[in-house]
Protein backbone atom coordinates (compact mmCIF):
# COMPACT_ATOMS: atom_id res chain seq x y z
CA UNK A 1 0.00 0.00 0.00
CA UNK A 2 1.17 3.10 -1.03
CA UNK A 3 1.61 6.64 1.34
CA UNK A 4 -1.51 8.82 1.17
CA UNK A 5 0.04 12.35 -0.21
CA UNK A 6 -0.90 16.04 0.95
CA UNK A 7 0.05 18.51 -0.91
CA UNK A 8 0.26 21.95 1.55
CA UNK A 9 0.91 25.06 -0.27
CA UNK A 10 0.02 28.94 0.80
CA UNK A 11 2.17 32.16 0.81
CA UNK A 12 5.40 32.75 2.58
CA UNK A 13 5.05 32.51 6.65
CA UNK A 14 1.66 31.38 5.75
CA UNK A 15 1.32 28.27 8.79
CA UNK A 16 2.34 25.53 6.03
CA UNK A 17 5.22 24.00 8.56
CA UNK A 18 2.72 24.41 11.33
CA UNK A 19 -0.08 22.41 10.01
CA UNK A 20 2.38 19.88 8.79
CA UNK A 21 4.20 19.61 12.14
CA UNK A 22 0.09 19.75 13.52
CA UNK A 23 -0.83 16.64 11.48
CA UNK A 24 1.94 14.56 12.53
CA UNK A 25 1.30 15.56 16.09
CA UNK A 26 -2.36 14.72 15.58
CA UNK A 27 -1.73 11.40 13.47
CA UNK A 28 1.11 9.96 15.65
CA UNK A 29 1.28 7.38 15.98
CA UNK A 30 0.81 6.86 11.98
CA UNK A 31 3.79 7.32 10.03
CA UNK A 32 4.05 10.98 8.69
CA UNK A 33 6.94 12.13 6.58
CA UNK A 34 7.19 16.15 5.98
CA UNK A 35 8.60 16.95 2.58
CA UNK A 36 9.07 20.78 2.35
CA UNK A 37 10.02 22.28 -0.47
CA UNK A 38 12.69 24.76 0.51
CA UNK A 39 14.97 21.61 0.27
CA UNK A 40 14.65 21.65 -3.38
CA UNK A 41 15.72 25.64 -3.84
CA UNK A 42 18.00 25.90 -7.32
CA UNK A 43 21.42 27.44 -5.91
CA UNK A 44 23.70 30.52 -6.87
CA UNK A 45 23.09 31.45 -10.68
CA UNK A 46 20.31 28.89 -11.59
CA UNK A 47 18.51 30.81 -9.05
CA UNK A 48 16.15 33.32 -11.42
CA UNK A 49 16.68 37.47 -10.52
CA UNK A 50 14.11 39.70 -9.88
CA UNK A 51 14.51 43.13 -10.89
CA UNK A 52 12.57 45.62 -9.03
CA UNK A 53 11.14 49.08 -9.66
CA UNK A 54 14.19 50.83 -8.06
CA UNK A 55 16.56 49.06 -9.72
CA UNK A 56 17.76 47.06 -7.13
CA UNK A 57 18.13 42.98 -8.37
CA UNK A 58 17.57 40.36 -6.04
CA UNK A 59 17.89 36.37 -6.39
CA UNK A 60 14.11 35.23 -6.68
CA UNK A 61 13.37 33.24 -3.80
CA UNK A 62 9.56 33.04 -4.80
CA UNK A 63 9.51 32.09 -8.68
CA UNK A 64 8.32 28.63 -9.89
CA UNK A 65 12.23 28.16 -11.65
CA UNK A 66 13.28 28.89 -8.37
CA UNK A 67 12.90 25.43 -7.60
CA UNK A 68 14.25 21.68 -8.95
CA UNK A 69 10.40 20.73 -9.65
CA UNK A 70 11.44 17.63 -11.39
CA UNK A 71 13.95 16.30 -8.57
CA UNK A 72 11.05 17.33 -6.22
CA UNK A 73 8.72 15.00 -8.08
CA UNK A 74 10.80 11.77 -8.08
CA UNK A 75 11.37 12.15 -4.48
CA UNK A 76 7.85 12.71 -3.88
CA UNK A 77 7.34 9.55 -6.53
CA UNK A 78 9.54 7.45 -4.53
CA UNK A 79 8.31 8.21 -0.90
CA UNK A 80 4.72 7.91 -2.34
CA UNK A 81 5.37 4.51 -3.45
CA UNK A 82 8.01 3.12 -0.56
CA UNK A 83 6.16 4.33 2.42
CA UNK A 84 3.11 3.93 3.82
CA UNK A 85 0.74 6.28 6.28
CA UNK A 86 1.13 10.04 5.19
CA UNK A 87 3.27 11.97 3.06
CA UNK A 88 3.17 15.82 3.28
CA UNK A 89 4.77 17.95 0.48
CA UNK A 90 4.45 21.61 1.62
CA UNK A 91 5.39 24.71 -0.22
CA UNK A 92 5.08 27.80 -1.30
CA UNK A 93 4.49 26.79 -4.77
CA UNK A 94 4.05 22.68 -4.37
CA UNK A 95 0.13 23.13 -5.82
CA UNK A 96 1.89 24.93 -8.55
CA UNK A 97 3.37 22.17 -10.78
CA UNK A 98 0.19 20.36 -12.28
CA UNK A 99 2.29 16.92 -12.42
CA UNK A 100 3.42 17.31 -8.50
CA UNK A 101 -0.32 17.76 -7.78
CA UNK A 102 -1.26 14.58 -9.97
CA UNK A 103 0.47 12.98 -7.34
CA UNK A 104 -1.36 14.32 -4.16
CA UNK A 105 -4.47 12.81 -2.66
CA UNK A 106 -5.82 15.98 -1.03
CA UNK A 107 -4.44 19.68 -1.80
CA UNK A 108 -4.70 22.14 0.47
CA UNK A 109 -3.98 26.60 1.04
CA UNK A 110 -3.34 27.99 3.73
CA UNK A 111 -4.58 31.74 4.02
CA UNK A 112 -3.80 34.16 6.19
CA UNK A 113 -3.84 37.81 5.52
CA UNK A 114 -0.70 39.75 3.94
CA UNK A 115 0.10 42.10 7.21
CA UNK A 116 0.09 38.78 9.47
CA UNK A 117 2.60 37.48 7.07
CA UNK A 118 4.51 40.24 6.77
CA UNK A 119 4.73 40.31 10.56
CA UNK A 120 5.43 36.20 11.00
CA UNK A 121 8.09 36.87 8.15
CA UNK A 122 10.10 39.59 9.67
CA UNK A 123 10.09 38.38 13.29
CA UNK A 124 11.40 35.07 12.04
CA UNK A 125 14.03 36.61 9.37
CA UNK A 126 15.67 38.68 12.34
CA UNK A 127 16.08 35.26 13.96
CA UNK A 128 18.08 33.89 11.83
CA UNK A 129 20.24 37.22 11.72
CA UNK A 130 18.90 38.99 8.78
CA UNK A 131 18.43 42.81 8.67
CA UNK A 132 15.52 44.79 9.00
CA UNK A 133 16.01 46.96 6.41
CA UNK A 134 16.75 43.97 4.15
CA UNK A 135 13.67 41.87 5.00
CA UNK A 136 11.19 44.93 4.13
CA UNK A 137 12.67 45.99 0.92
CA UNK A 138 12.79 42.14 -0.27
CA UNK A 139 9.27 41.80 0.90
CA UNK A 140 8.03 44.86 -0.66
CA UNK A 141 10.45 44.35 -4.10
CA UNK A 142 8.98 40.92 -4.76
CA UNK A 143 7.89 38.71 -2.09
CA UNK A 144 4.55 40.41 -2.56
CA UNK A 145 4.48 40.13 -5.99
CA UNK A 146 5.61 36.86 -6.87
CA UNK A 147 2.90 35.75 -4.14
CA UNK A 148 -0.14 37.73 -6.25
CA UNK A 149 1.88 36.36 -9.44
CA UNK A 150 2.28 32.76 -8.86
CA UNK A 151 0.85 32.07 -5.57
CA UNK A 152 -2.24 33.06 -4.94
CA UNK A 153 -3.44 31.49 -8.13
CA UNK A 154 -2.78 28.06 -6.83
CA UNK A 155 -5.48 28.43 -4.33
CA UNK A 156 -7.97 27.36 -7.18
CA UNK A 157 -6.52 24.29 -7.37
CA UNK A 158 -7.03 23.15 -3.69
CA UNK A 159 -9.28 20.53 -2.48
CA UNK A 160 -9.70 22.56 1.16
CA UNK A 161 -8.52 25.83 2.21
CA UNK A 162 -7.54 25.78 5.79
CA UNK A 163 -7.33 29.08 8.01
CA UNK A 164 -3.22 30.30 8.61
CA UNK A 165 -4.73 33.16 11.10
CA UNK A 166 -4.10 33.53 14.49
CA UNK A 167 -7.24 34.26 15.53
CA UNK A 168 -9.00 31.79 13.39
CA UNK A 169 -7.98 29.06 16.04
CA UNK A 170 -11.43 27.19 15.95
CA UNK A 171 -11.62 27.39 11.78
CA UNK A 172 -8.98 25.90 11.79
CA UNK A 173 -9.41 23.23 14.08
CA UNK A 174 -12.38 21.73 12.39
CA UNK A 175 -10.50 22.16 9.17
CA UNK A 176 -7.63 19.83 10.54
CA UNK A 177 -10.18 17.33 11.83
CA UNK A 178 -11.80 16.88 8.72
CA UNK A 179 -8.01 16.43 7.24
CA UNK A 180 -7.18 14.23 9.71
CA UNK A 181 -10.35 12.46 9.02
CA UNK A 182 -9.77 12.20 5.49
CA UNK A 183 -6.66 10.44 5.84
CA UNK A 184 -7.41 8.06 8.46
CA UNK A 185 -10.46 7.11 6.32
CA UNK A 186 -8.23 6.72 3.37
CA UNK A 187 -5.68 4.09 4.55
CA UNK A 188 -8.86 2.47 6.59
CA UNK A 189 -8.06 3.60 10.20
CA UNK A 190 -11.33 5.26 11.58
CA UNK A 191 -11.15 8.90 13.11
CA UNK A 192 -9.80 11.26 14.87
CA UNK A 193 -10.64 13.18 18.11
CA UNK A 194 -11.22 16.50 18.22
CA UNK A 195 -8.63 18.71 20.10
CA UNK A 196 -9.91 21.22 22.39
Amino acid sequence: MRAYVIGIGGGSAAGKSAIAEELQRRLAPLTVQVINQDRYFRQGDDLPVHAASGGRVWRDHNHPDSFDFQRLRDDVRRARQEGTGLLVVEGILVLHDAELRGLMDLKVFVDADADERIVRRIRRNLSWGYDLSEVCDFYLDSVRYRHRQFCEPTRAFADLVIPGGVHEAEQREWTLAAVCDSVLAAIGRGQTKRVP
